[in-house]
């Protein structure tokens, strides 16, 4: 296996990660060798697979090959128009420097790509699948001038004139700045798929410029996972539960003396399944209530002894409690963190959630997980039955729904039935794409995500630079290391009261 093998191997974990948690994944370069680049594009094929979306590589791996080009050109633009002293925004300067940028860097490129380094001027690429949608970036560190955004917007304007690339070889030529051929033929590859310029975007964004590509997610896996996940959770109204967790809230129920209500609490807080028991009720009398301790204190001492009993039918003791429990306290190290970072959180005066709100939030946060790790035989036949009906995509759409991001739609769709109110069950599914979180509710669901992410980073299952930059804002983290005091502090927290 050669060396580029070996690292597609250790990325092939990362990737599914990625696509399974819905966070990005990028890959840096500073000066974009051959051997880099090639290395990029099977990223980026495998990305493709892991989203079933393999039949467009042939057509992406040119766009992307073209988006590497222009970035890596924006960047030397840069250095080069600074080694001459020319100011890249003045347009007689940029006049001046665009006459033999060209030609001089291309026989001096080593040169030129050293300064680039020195700079700090890199192209990255960015990969992530985010609800419905694939995207695909390329950045670099550098924002777009006036005469580039006219530029490309001409090239766009221009695209409804071709129809085949032999027109565009034939019509379309900038020596100043090279053919000027790419965003044309980029555009003409996404309309032989189906898709417009509209999945095409250029922007600048803070110090950067972002050249994006939006994908749709394979449509029949995508509702085929969607439909699976309302048929699991409707097919029966259980909770899998732990055995020896469950035995100590019976135990708790069936004292002699009566119930000690806050020993309850505290049994019933630390476990997922259990907290949720106790709801179904509770709800029935107050749609809105969200707090665990409100939800036990509405209940009689009967309704408890009922639900935390073998004869409530709700209850399912799961056979492999092994994979159940990993989940069960990954909710439990993700509601104390939550709770934690809420009560650490200068913005939290401006919640109108408090920070049993916020711990519940996290506990609840695994919910789609836990009914997947739980599922019942019922369930599972069921399920493998209907992902059959699919034929050749069977298998793929059954490994996504139990594996990978599935959990998300199962959390929403159990959150729903359990009849949690809107504001809780978007919550819970909205840390992952805190870009499509409504604003006013941005930095409090940032909190969530920033515990899970603490919590995945620890696994070995997310890095740094996949942490949301909002979430990390909130407690001025800038850097890996500040990131790592405070992952090291909330687990030291953790190990000790648990």
């Amino acid at each position: 296996m050669s060396e580029l093998d070996d690292r597609l191997e250790i990325d092939r974990a990362k990737i599914q990660s990625s696509v399974g948690l819905q966070i990005p994944i990028e890959i840096t370069s500073y000066t974009l060798p051959r051997n880099t680049e090639v290395y990029i594009r099977s990223v980026m094929e495998m990305f493709l697979e892991e989203c079933h979306q393999d039949h467009l590589k042939e057509y992406l791996n040119f766009c992307l090959s073209e988006l590497l080009t222009n970035a890596k050109k924006a960047n030397t633009k840069r250095v080069y128009f600074q080694e001459k002293g020319l100011d890249i925004n003045n347009p007689e300067d940029y006049k001046k420097g665009m006459e033999n940028f060209k030609m001089e860097t291309l026989t001096n490129i080593d040169h030129y790509l050293e300064l680039q380094k020195k700079a700090g001027l890199y192209i990255k690429l960015s990969l992530r699948i985010l609800a419905d949608k694939i995207y695909i970036e390329i950045r670099n560190n550098v924002t777009l001038t006036v005469f580039e955004k006219e530029r490309i917007q001409q090239k766009l304007d221009s695209v409804q004139q071709y129809h085949e690339m032999n027109e565009v070889f034939t019509n379309v030529l900038d020596q100043s700045e090279g053919a000027g051929l790419g965003i044309i033929i980029i555009i003409l590859m996404l309309q032989k798929v189906g898709l417009s310029k509209d999945n095409y975007q250029v922007f600048s964004d803070d110090d950067e410029t972002v050249t994006r590509i939006i994908l749709p997610c394979n449509k029949v896996v995508y509702s085929a996972v969607e439909m699976l996940s309302y048929e699991f959770v409707n097919l029966e109204d259980t909770i899998p539960i732990l055995k020896d967790h469950f035995d100590q809230a019976n135990q708790i129920v069936n004292l002699a003396d009566g119930i000690d209500r806050k020993a309850l609490y505290e049994v019933v807080r630390k476990d997922l399944s259990l907290a949720l028991l106790p709801f179904k009720y509770a709800l029935e009398q107050d749609k809105n209530c969200f707090n665990l301790q409100k939800a036990i204190a509405m209940l009689s001492d009967y309704d408890l002894k009922f639900i935390y009993s073998d004869s409530n039918p709700r209850n399912r003791i799961i056979d492999d409690p092994e994979y159940f429990g990993e989940i069960i306290n990954h909710s439990r190290r993700v509601s104390y963190y939550t709770y934690n970072l809420y009560k650490n959180c200068k913005a939290k005066d401006t919640f109108p959630q408090d920070e049993d709100y916020m711990y519940l939030l996290g506990l609840f946060n695994s919910l789609g997980a836990v009914m997947l790790a739980g599922a019942s035989k019922n369930q599972m036949d069921y399920i493998t039955e209907l992902s059959q009906q699919y034929s050749d995509l069977g298998d793929k759409i059954l490994d996504i729904f139990l594996h990978r991001n599935a959990a998300t739609y199962v959390s929403m769709v159990a959150a729903k039935r359990l009849g949690f109110a809107r504001g809780v069950y978007y919550d819970v599914v909205g840390w992952n794409g805190l870009e499509r979180v409504p604003e006013a509710d941005r930095a409090r669901v940032a909190i969530l995500h920033l515990a899970e992410m603490v919590d995945f980073y620890s696994l070995g299952m997310a890095d740094f630079y996949q942490i949301d930059k909002t979430a990390l804002k909130l407690f001025d983290i800038v850097d890996e290391q500040q990131f790592v005091k405070l992952s090291n502090d909330l687990k030291a927290g953790f190990d000790k009261e648990y």
